[in-house]
């Protein structure tokens, strides 16, 4: 299963508004290794006693700047960049011989997008709640048909391939972000809850798929017939949870964490080589606030894995699931209009935004 989604970064700043002629640089990361195959929600454990399972390295950086246009409507521009693997049992060292890897390797920078997210209430009348939607472009700047070179099936010659859709830099598709956002905020406790969706519109990319590579057929009549091109697949996302403050800007939080690709397409054909599926978290993490910075880490732990069934031919295959993610995220806020002090008063001082909003 792949999913090019970067880090969360919704629910770890203490107060979700940024300010009129604000700007927010972010950096996030997301990492793991998966190597656990599951047909539909069965673990295929023999591949791990035969050692012919996969290894799936996922690393991706991204990098956002955003701009408060207003109170209530913010612009993010998001590059990120690819670092990622996929290696299987190299041919030339069969059982009883030691596992021996080749990998191969997609690089480069990823499929950049821009979105707008828009507070559907008034922030001045919504201080400790509120939605936002969220609507954008994803742009197909990616390599989608990166190659590299690693051995095949039948011929352990280095030679130059395409490498798995897993680890293509891009999908090779134009796609309509949509996104929605809540939070509400109790005294120390802040709930949170984000989804986004991405719709890719295109049917296929015709980058050979990893059965065309390794030599498998997907001729008519075959079990693997119509999948010897990449799909251009939709996924998505969701998290709902809730995060405490603990001491001086530092917060701990948990989630829980769904990430799916899409079996059919929202809009368009589903046609071609893709692994859909749906997996399962509850996501602890932590976050540090200092003035305009501010620091999470999340590490979500899976629970449950799911890998569906061909759209078209209703072959099960398999795919791999990371046990956990690694996810790490900075960002930083600056400029903007400055909020006026008030006027002096012999009253007691009310809650700060940050004894209310943790």
């Amino acid at each position: 299963m792949l999913i090019r989604n970067s880090a969360p970064v919704f629910g770890a700043n203490r107060h979700p508004y940024q300010e009129p002629g604000e700007w927010q640089f972010s950096l996030a990361s997301r990492n793991l290794v998966s190597n656990d195959h599951y047909n539909g929600t069965v673990e295929q454990v023999q591949r791990q006693t035969l050692q012919n399972y996969v290894t799936n390295k996922q690393n991706l950086v991204d990098v956002a700047v955003s701009h408060a246009v207003t109170r209530r409507l913010a612009l993010t521009f998001a590059v990120p960049f690819v670092n990622s693997s996929w290696a299987s049992r190299d041919p030339a060292f069969p059982l009883p011989a030691p596992r021996h890897e080749i990998a191969q390797n997609g690089r480069g920078i990823g499929d950049i997008s821009l979105l707008g997210r828009y507070w559907l209430f008034d922030t001045e009348t919504h201080d400790t709640w509120n939605v936002a939607a969220g609507a954008g472009v994803k742009f197909p700047t990616g390599n989608a048909r990166a190659q590299d070179t690693f051995p095949g099936r039948t011929d352990p010659a280095n030679i130059l391939r395409y490498v798995d859709q897993s680890v293509q830099p891009g999908d090779g598709g134009w796609g309509m972000m949509m996104e929605a956002h809540g939070f509400k905020a109790m005294y120390r406790v802040f709930l949170f809850g984000s989804a986004s969706y991405l719709a890719n519109p295109r049917d296929v990319n015709n980058t050979p798929s990893i059965l065309t590579v390794l030599g498998i057929s997907t001729a008519p009549g075959t079990a693997n017939a119509g999948l010897g091109v990449n799909s251009v697949p939709d996924q998505y996302m969701t998290r709902l949870g809730a995060s405490v403050g603990i001491w001086k800007g530092i917060a701990g939080s948990v989630a829980w964490r769904m990430e799916g690709l899409r079996r059919y397409d929202l809009f368009g054909d589903s046609h071609g080589w893709r692994r859909p599926g749906t997996e399962l978290f509850i996501e602890p993490g932590v976050s540090y606030q200092y003035g305009g910075h501010t620091f999470t880490f999340n590490v979500p732990f899976g629970y449950y894995y799911n890998r569906r069934a061909n759209a078209y031919t209703g072959n099960p295959g398999d795919a791999t699931f990371p046990r956990q993610v690694f996810l790490s995220s900075y960002s930083w806020r600056f400029g903007g209009k400055k909020a006026a002090l008030p006027p002096p008063t012999t009253t007691p001082p009310a809650p700060s935004k940050e004894e209310t909003h943790p």
